[in-house]
């Protein structure tokens, strides 16, 4: 900052508004870049998930996303946020998974591997994957 413009960055008018909706444009903008860099052909991914739930007892999936693209460049960031209505089984977060690639219309053919933090929803050789093979979605 130049210390003799220093007055007329203190008359920039700021509300919280300003501030607010200048915050939410940087996270869309971001979102977008790591979505369309998810989107390439060669762009390889891998999904972590996290069930959590809040003060209001509202159940939350979290879903980060690691990305390797052809020429080895390496993306790590919170993918989506699900909030999970009802029960919060293997079935149900594995709906809010698919529901979230979906909407990013990322291809489950460059999906390399999913975790989770051993949350009792998960686990289980059949409590996630068999609503995979379920559902039939390829």
């Amino acid at each position: 900052m130049d210390p003799d413009k220093v007055d007329k960055y203190k008359q920039l008018p700021l509300s919280r508004r300003t501030i607010m909706d200048r915050q939410h444009e940087l996270a869309t903008n971001s979102s977008e870049q790591l979505i369309s860099i998810c989107q390439m052909e060669d762009a390889y991914y891998s999904i972590a998930l996290d069930e959590s739930t809040d003060v209001t007892d509202s159940t939350q999936l979290l879903l980060f996303i690691r990305v390797i693209t052809a020429d080895f460049k390496s993306y790590e960031e919170l993918f989506a946020l699900a909030t999970l209505k009802g029960k919060t089984q293997g079935c149900d977060i594995f709906a809010a998974f698919i529901e979230k690639i979906s909407q990013a219309q990322l291809q489950l053919k460059n999906l390399v591997s999913i975790c989770s933090d051993g949350a009792p929803s998960m686990r289980g050789k059949n409590a996630f994957f068999h609503c995979f093979h379920e559902k039939r979605i390829a």
